[in-house]
């Protein structure tokens, strides 16, 4: 008895173009998603100044497949924890985590797509 696979050849050569376009195709998606969520947290950040929301806006690349979307201000931890504050001039707290959690989906298939549409 003998079995035969067909497909298999093609599916090679589709897992072979796929480990040679993913990680550019990933960078580049992840560009996308740093500054896109950078954008929504620093929209969502309180507001005294601008200082933080002007820091937020920037992302920063840490290695190839890294960003971080976040700030170095001393005071972006409390106002990013304290849920109790008010903001009377707009934003408040957890600016990291809302846009984050609401938007994880959108950027896990984001790079799935990106994907998809570099093999066809």
């Amino acid at each position: 008895m003998s079995i035969e696979i067909k497909g298999l050849n093609e599916l090679n050569a589709k897992l072979s173009e796929l480990a040679k376009i993913a990680p550019d195709t990933t960078k580049r998606e992840l560009t996308d998603i740093a500054l896109d969520l950078a954008g929504k947290s620093s929209e969502a950040a309180p507001i005294e100044f601008g200082d933080l929301r002007g820091d937020l806006a920037n992302p920063r690349k840490e290695g190839d497949f890294e960003w971080k979307v976040g700030s170095d201000l001393v005071y972006c931890a409390v106002q990013h924890e304290h849920t109790e504050f008010n903001h009377p001039r707009g934003g408040g707290a957890k600016f990291l985590e809302k846009p984050f959690n609401a938007n994880v989906n959108e950027y896990i298939n984001a790079i799935g797509e990106a994907i998809m549409k570099e093999l066809k």
